[in-house]
């Protein structure tokens, strides 16, 4: 019996201990975005972080950022606001760096997140290139750990005899380059950036495009050939011009020599 009592009072202290700490997690509930602690946040609009006490008393929570008190972090001077009674931080025009580990915690229990910026890119509404000459294409991009892949007419471009793809801002594939660009490679390049966030809350890829024309190689004598012809044009009618009125003036002199002789005659007489 004593042996049965003994294994009872052993069952009832573990389960005591499991609820105790199964209570004390609970104590706090952080404003995750997805299980198991991330928190998303799109650049240059307000990072917010919250932890709410779940018992309702009103200690101070303590914030971190990689472990370092939140309001030491160089970064987030003048750009963090601690709310102690709502129980969040605020970072005004959030940054690409603001991005990392955070933490709250009350008396002995801590909660972390791992915060990361949506990706954002961007590329050149138009993008010109002469035929047989290399095209270039700059994908700027923001965000954390992005990932790039670029697509034309619907087909994934991957690094091979004609295409090359570099990095760019340490982002790999960003940079975009085309060898001895056809006729054929006019159209819509899209650069499409992904992240750990995409696809959470129904945050999509982000992408953006570029109408690349492919100009042919005497495209750019025609203008010069045009200019040439307005000049040859303009040249010849002041030619015809100049022949004319000179031929003008000398009828009129030859018509006033003949008019003063006339008279001169007329005087002698």
């Amino acid at each position: 019996m004593e042996e049965k009592f003994l294994a009872m009072a052993k069952i009832l202290s573990f389960l005591s201990i499991f609820i105790a700490i199964s209570v004390r997690a609970d104590l706090l509930a952080p404003n995750y975005d997805s299980p198991p602690n991330l928190k998303i946040y799109e650049i240059k609009y307000p990072l917010v972080l919250s932890c709410n006490i779940t018992d309702g008393s009103n200690d101070e929570l303590v914030w971190k950022k990689n472990d370092v008190d939140i309001g030491e972090v160089p970064e987030l001077k003048n750009r963090v606001k601690i709310y102690k009674a709502e129980r969040k931080i605020s970072i005004d025009r959030s940054e690409a760096r603001d991005a990392g580990n955070y933490s709250c915690g009350v008396r002995d229990e801590t909660k972390d997140f791992e915060v990361i910026a949506k990706v954002s890119v961007r590329v050149p509404s138009n993008t010109g290139v002469v035929e047989g000459e290399k095209l270039t294409i700059t994908c700027t991009v923001s965000g954390t750990t992005p990932t790039v892949e670029w697509v034309h007419d619907n087909n994934t471009i991957v690094t091979g005899d004609r295409y090359v793809l570099k990095e760019h801002d340490g982002v790999q594939n960003a940079i975009l380059t085309l060898e001895n660009a056809s006729l054929e490679d006019k159209g819509e390049y899209k650069c499409v950036g992904k992240n750990k966030a995409t696809g959470i809350n129904k945050i999509a890829e982000a992408s953006d495009v570029t109408n690349v024309r492919v100009k042919g190689k005497l495209a750019a004598l025609w203008p010069f050939l045009g200019i040439c012809a307005e000049v040859f044009i303009l040249c010849t009618i002041i030619l015809i011009y100049e022949k004319r009125r000179n031929k003008s003036e000398l009828e009129e002199s030859d018509t006033d020599q003949n008019t003063e002789q006339k008279k001169k005659r007329r005087n002698y007489d």
